[in-house]
């Protein structure tokens, strides 16, 4: 059977993120860790041998400095409840707010007065957070705000609060934004230990991309299906009411008084009601050494609604027996020599001027109205799927983003989907602009076309892979982040020509030629990071998309490749 669903399942469990703050009242300490009642859910609690916890005999100080935070966690669960409640607290006290997206979503627009502290960068500048008023964190949708509370509550403020509406649920309600910066104030930074903190850094610091999110229902079936262990860490009244099937519980303020029932040698995902328990759990577990840990922000409420969701015609398009690996490996397999790429800033100008070609620009909203290309359509590459009504299938279109790799991963997904009209523009808007090509703010008027004939199995594959691209676009993008990812355990995959590879590789990667790419995927190992790598980005990114509709979410790319490592100075290996 498929794990992929229909289109209609994407829209309906793709965006089910719940943003409120996780419900449950208070429980007494020391819950004894249950498995979910058959009376609630059918449930087969799994048999998990108690392993060796990864934190060593000579640290047991950091583990129960992790438990007093954890442990006493108050009621109401450290968080700001509603949009109402965010601006009573604004209007009524001095407090603080920090945001903690990444720097480009901050600069994009924000709450007024918030500070911009990037979660990976929290660690490094405490110097910026009060200890004597009130602070609020928040974030897109409250995931990453919950684990930016974790962190501070862990190295011992008990000033903070999390948002988990978040941006998302603020912008919704049609408060104000605004793009303005304050100047961020500096504080006194509370004495707190060297080990601890240089635990909780190392967690923030490092976090992966995708932000360790298990971010659907259906990636969370994916999960299950390959072994993944589920804990429910709501209280034992909750979860008695009800738990997803398979799931054992321990209530969050006992988890670390319970760490040998966690094991260390599979995937663990965690969840709560709504998300904001299951990612302060994530980032204390993280912080010990749990680096197996994922977190599904949905949590119960949205795995519920999932569920009672479902129309019968739908549930029995998840039962179709379409193969997606083989219809992936019918588009690979047709890719002509130049790989579908306008090679050259005045390639795609002699294209603009002879023929009757269309222009996607599949970067943001905010890149697009900056400045684009003249009469390029702007459809963001997270919504391609959701657009396709906007792409001719009778004439060129060509593809382009900022700097290619964006471009690459659209020409690959509507490859898939069919389009036999479509190339990337690997130079892209960078490429353009450092040619000193004129460029405009002008919108054209995006026309509509008809549809073509697409295996609803396959566009529901590429949906999902699109609608919940990461953060980061699955790039591992600079030289010194590969050389990184190599040196925590990455596998590399060279997805060059074989001739091309014998005169030299990264590393130990192994050569995959993109054409014959879904022939091997059994050689694709799915419980560490796998990196794909070209000759300069370009079949990478066809790669990656590749991959990811195929359901390796494990995979990155490596936009710089081969030629980038070797500009750079780097050694390569020989045959």
């Amino acid at each position: 059977m498929s794990k992929r669903f229909s289109p209609i399942v994407s829209f309906l469990l793709i965006f089910i993120l719940v943003l409120s703050a996780c419900g449950g009242g208070a429980e007494p300490t020391a819950e004894p860790v249950t498995s979910a009642p058959l009376a609630a859910v059918a449930v087969a609690t799994p048999t998990v041998a108690p392993t060796a916890a990864p934190v060593a005999a000579a640290e047991m100080d950091l583990t129960a400095a992790v438990n007093d935070f954890m442990s006493t966690i108050p009621e109401g669960w450290m968080a700001v409840g509603s949009v109402d409640k965010l601006k009573e607290m604004m209007a009524a006290s001095d407090m603080a707010l920090i945001d903690v997206r990444e720097a480009s979503e901050y600069e994009a627009g924000h709450i007024a007065g918030a500070v911009n502290i990037p979660l990976r960068t929290l660690a490094d500048n405490l110097d910026k957070i009060p200890t004597d008023k009130p602070v609020v964190v928040y974030c897109a949708s409250g995931h990453r705000a919950a684990m930016a509370l974790s962190s501070l509550g862990m190295l011992g403020y008990t000033n903070v609060k999390s948002f988990p509406a978040s941006y998302k649920g603020w912008t919704e309600a049609n408060e104000p934004v605004t793009t303005d910066v304050p100047a961020a104030m500096t504080y006194a930074v509370p004495e707190i230990g060297a080990d601890l903190l240089a635990a909780v850094d190392g967690f923030l610091s490092t976090i992966a991309e995708g932000w360790y999110s298990v971010g659907t229902v259906e990636k969370l079936a994916e999960a299950t299906d390959a072994g993944a262990v589920l804990i429910d860490v709501r209280e034992v009244s909750e979860f008695a009411d009800g738990a997803i099937t398979g799931a054992v519980n321990i209530p969050i303020r006992t988890l670390i008084d319970n760490l040998d029932q966690i094991p260390t040698d599979k995937q663990v995902v965690l969840y709560c009601g709504s998300g904001h328990r299951a990612a302060i759990s994530l980032a204390a577990l993280q912080s010990l050494g749990y680096t197996n840990i994922r977190s599904f922000p949905p949590s119960y409420k949205g795995w519920a609604e999932a569920q009672a969701g479902v129309p019968a015609e739908i549930a029995e398009a998840m039962e179709s027996d379409f193969a997606v690996v083989n219809a992936v490996d019918a588009a690979l397999m047709e890719i002509p020599e130049g790989w579908l790429a306008v090679g050259s800033v005045d390639a795609l100008t002699e294209m603009m001027a002879n023929t009757d070609v269309a222009l996607i620009d599949v970067r943001e909203v905010s890149e697009y109205e900056d400045g684009h290309i003249a009469g390029a359509v702007n459809i963001p590459l997270r919504t391609l799927s959701q657009n396709l009504d906007k792409i001719p299938t009778d004439r060129p279109v060509v593809v382009y983003c900022a700097s290619g790799f964006r471009a690459g991963m659209a020409l690959s997904a509507l490859d898939m989907l069919g389009y036999e009209n479509v190339k990337a523009f690997p130079a892209s808007y960078a490429g353009w602009t450092a040619a000193d090509q004129p460029v405009t703010t002008d919108v054209p008027d995006a026309a509509t076309y008809a549809l073509p004939e697409i295996e609803p199995e396959m566009l529901a594959a590429v949906d999902e892979f699109l609608v919940n691209i990461a953060e980061g676009w699955y790039s591992v993008g600079a030289v010194e982040k590969m050389q990184g990812a190599m040196d925590a355990g990455a596998f590399l995959v060279d997805v060059r020509e074989e001739a091309e590879y014998a005169k030299g590789y990264i590393g130990e990667a192994i050569n995959l030629p993109l054409r014959s790419l879904a022939q091997h995927v059994d050689q694709i190992p799915t419980d560490k990071q796998v990196i794909v790598y070209c000759a300069s980005g370009h079949r990478a990114a066809l790669a990656n998309a590749a991959l990811h509709v195929m359901g390796y979410d494990n995979v990155r790319a490596f936009p710089a490749s081969y030629n980038g490592w070797t500009a750079a100075g780097l050694p390569v290996t020989l045959p």
